[in-house]
């Protein structure tokens, strides 16, 4: 796509790959599971494709997200609902089990020194982004998620050897746990 600023770029590949193959998926999902219909107004074709090329500054500025839309929806909307918090139907689902069931274990396995995932991580950072997550700072249930599936990697094929990857480094969650 020419004459689209970095934001409708990483908005054409949202669009086009976590958005048909995660969310719609999940939404479509949930929604037959409960016997609802659901529409997703803003996936019309001329619609996506008259907001991929607008300019970044109408769709953030002065640090509010959607700027734009939030406009044109103060016509037909209160203020309350426009300045409210988002709520997302995922967080109820999976984040309610994942800091009432797995929390204990999550913490006991995060907190011993035995752990297998900190020969590759830094403790520090990930205790932070657990009691972030308890602490309701952050939603962090996909990182911890993929370290408790890490750690259970660790623990069944600790005993094989693997050759070494030279001259590689991930940094992730924020300030980086290599």
């Amino acid at each position: 796509m020419k004459d689209v600023d970095d934001l409708g770029g990483l908005q054409f590949l949202e669009i086009r790959s976590s958005l048909p193959d995660e969310l719609l998926l999940y939404a479509d999902k949930l929604s037959m599971a409960h016997g609802l219909e659901l529409r997703v107004p803003y996936l019309d074709k001329e619609v996506v494709e008259y907001v991929e090329r607008l300019n970044g500054s109408f769709k953030v500025r002065y640090g509010i997200r959607k700027w734009l839309h939030r406009r044109v929806a103060r016509q037909f909307l209160p203020e309350s609902l426009l300045k409210r918090k988002k709520k997302g139907f995922a967080t109820n689902v999976v984040d309610g089990w994942f800091r009432n069931s797995a929390s204990p274990w999550m913490e006991e396995v995060f907190a011993s020194k035995e752990s297998l995932i900190f020969r590759y991580l830094r403790p520090s950072l990930v205790r932070d982004r657990l009691q972030e997550h308890k602490d309701g700072r952050a939603d962090n249930h996909k990182i911890l998620f993929s370290l408790i599936v890490l750690e259970h990697v660790l623990r069944k094929y600790d005993s094989l050897t693997f050759a070494p990857v030279q001259n590689v480094r991930y940094r992730i969650m924020g300030g980086g746990l290599v």
